[in-house]
């Protein structure tokens, strides 16, 4: 099984889509998929259109859990809500707080991958998401202040690295937005490639309507629109880490 997490502390970037999005390819290539909404915005959940009465605020701390199927192979935690940020309060009163996911879905069985969807911010539920997590996903649009947001995403995961004896977590940066008539885009993306080599992911995912058309009819970008380029780089993105799976 590997676990995901999508994160980064600029907000806009595409990880709430990203997260649905490579959730569902997944799916579809026949892999068990669990998407953990880590979000009080509970993103996720209403791009589904559903709600959980137990949700990861409740998992962690009651341990109590509605895990719920959306689509074939495809399944998801909600995150609670508003529960969720006082959840915050609760786990900085207990010890070993920052292993709570690890604890709560150490019985998990039967999936594939498990992606989580983090909120742009630094707190302790994104920290136990990064401590669960085989591998973080960066998406970073093409633009400074979210470049910015990455390089402060990287100084929290080194921090947790120090923190943390037993955590070796891998990044690896996801170009979103990306806007071919734009000289910056071509930018940023050079810069992104000079500086951070392999770990920038082969996949680019293009500026594209329809992917923000997708969640208005509770969709993802493979029912909204198959065969939009958005689709296109999301099934590219799918084939990408599943190759990194089976490697």
């Amino acid at each position: 099984m590997m676990r995901y997490a999508i994160m980064t502390l600029k907000g806009g970037t595409g990880k709430t889509t990203t997260a649905v999005s490579l959730g569902h390819g997944l799916s579809l290539a026949g892999k068990k998929v669990l998407i953990i909404d880590c979000d009080p915005q509970r993103n996720v959940a209403v791009t589904f259109g559903v709600e959980a009465k137990s949700g990861l605020a409740d998992l962690l701390t009651t341990g109590d859990v509605d895990i719920l199927e959306v689509r074939d192979n495809l399944f998801i935690i909600d995150s609670g809500g508003r529960k969720l940020a006082e959840v915050e309060l609760i786990l900085g009163r207990k010890s070993d707080r920052e292993n709570r996911l690890n604890e709560s879905l150490k019985y998990l069985k039967g999936c594939d991958f498990v992606i989580c969807d983090c909120p742009p911010s630094v707190n302790m539920i994104n920290i136990n998401a990064l401590a669960y997590s085989d591998e973080v996903i960066i998406p970073i649009a093409m633009d400074y202040l979210s470049q910015v947001g990455a390089d402060q995403t990287l100084e929290v995961i080194t921090e947790i690295q120090r923190l943390l004896n037993n955590y070796d977590a891998r990044f690896r940066i996801l170009p979103t937005f990306f806007d071919a008539r734009t000289r910056i885009s071509e930018k940023v993306l050079d810069g992104l490639k000079e500086r951070f080599d392999n770990q920038v992911l082969d996949t680019v995912i293009r500026i594209n309507t329809a992917i923000k058309e997708a969640p208005w009819q509770n969709k993802t970008i493979f029912e909204h629109a198959p065969l939009s380029r958005g689709a296109f780089d999301y099934y590219r993105l799918t084939e990408e880490i599943l190759s990194s799976f089976e490697e």
